[in-house]
């Protein structure tokens, strides 16, 4: 059931957060609701939003490959809310396997949802936050967008895009008062390496060169679980910074999340290239 807001409490702060079933999306979630924002919820399964629900968030079913369900979406929290001050594209998952392995569908949806998805949510909602002089625009990266990996090339190129993007549009739309913000977290304790494996035993088929180094495939699925940073604390620090007056443009957060990068700016490419060869596996195949 949703209640509109009306004029006594129209000044409350609105968040519009995808990708809220679990892990980072709802911990983002409560987070905001605690501090007593308005939060609109959305999920590919809405049924799994109860707990929201429970904890006073809005909820609402969203595909964020139906572009269709986005523009309703959309208009369906500003006609309930009257605006959205903080939008959060959080939303997406991580394909893993070999890049020749990797079938063009399969790479396809893998950027519909990662890229494509927020690219048209944003679409929606900047012309909103235009109307009132401001916002803040949160997209999703990676660190993996910055230190690509093998077996990870699908997952880790959809993340460079949103990098890439997201620069460009926070140069763009700074002059119309809007903030856009990357979020790039590192190792992060959720179920991303669960459902990351998943892809992979979709994928890797017999006759795959790479199914002798099979179990470093599935190891590359799970390789941000490894000591993992809690989500709560993550999306502790990740609201302070994000909603503060001025908002990094960049918040790296979670293991990993310097020293990965730093290899990547200091580390020749040759010996940065042998290092997660070695880490993978595929040195086993030379």
């Amino acid at each position: 059931m949703y209640i509109k807001i009306t004029e006594n409490n129209a000044m409350q702060k609105v968040a519009m957060i995808t990708g809220c079933a679990s892990g980072i999306g709802r911990e983002l979630a409560l987070e905001l609701a605690g501090l007593k924002w308005t939060v609109a919820a959305t999920d590919l399964y809405p049924e799994k939003l109860r707990p929201l629900e429970e904890a006073g968030c809005l909820t609402f079913p969203l595909d964020v490959t139906n572009n269709r369900q986005i523009g309703e979406t959309v208009e369906q929290i500003i006609d309930l809310c009257g605006h959205i001050d903080l939008l959060f594209n959080n939303a997406g998952y991580g394909l893993i396997g070999p890049a020749v392995d990797i079938p063009l569908e399969k790479l396809e949806r893998q950027f519909r949802t990662n890229f494509f998805g927020p690219v048209e949510i944003i679409h929606k909602v900047v012309p909103f936050m235009k109307a009132r002089g401001k916002g803040t625009i949160v997209n999703m990266g990676s660190i993996s967008g910055i230190t690509p990996t093998p077996f990870a090339g699908a997952y880790c190129s959809s993340k460079a895009a949103v990098h890439a993007w997201s620069d460009s549009l926070r140069m763009e739309l700074k002059p119309f008062g809007i903030k856009v913000v990357i979020v790039q977290p590192g190792g992060i304790r959720t179920e991303f390496g669960q459902h990351s494996a998943e892809t992979v035993s979709g994928l890797l088929k017999p006759e795959s060169w790479y199914t002798p180094i099979e179990p470093y495939i599935y190891k590359r699925a799970n390789t941000s679980q490894e000591k993992a940073t809690p989500v709560t604390e993550f999306c502790s620090r990740v609201i302070r910074k994000i909603i503060s007056e001025n908002p990094p443009p960049v918040v790296r957060c979670g293991k990993r999340s310097f020293f990965l990068p730093l290899y990547k700016r200091v580390l020749p490419e040759n010996l940065l290239d042998k290092m997660m060869m070695k880490k993978y596996g595929l040195v086993q195949l030379a």
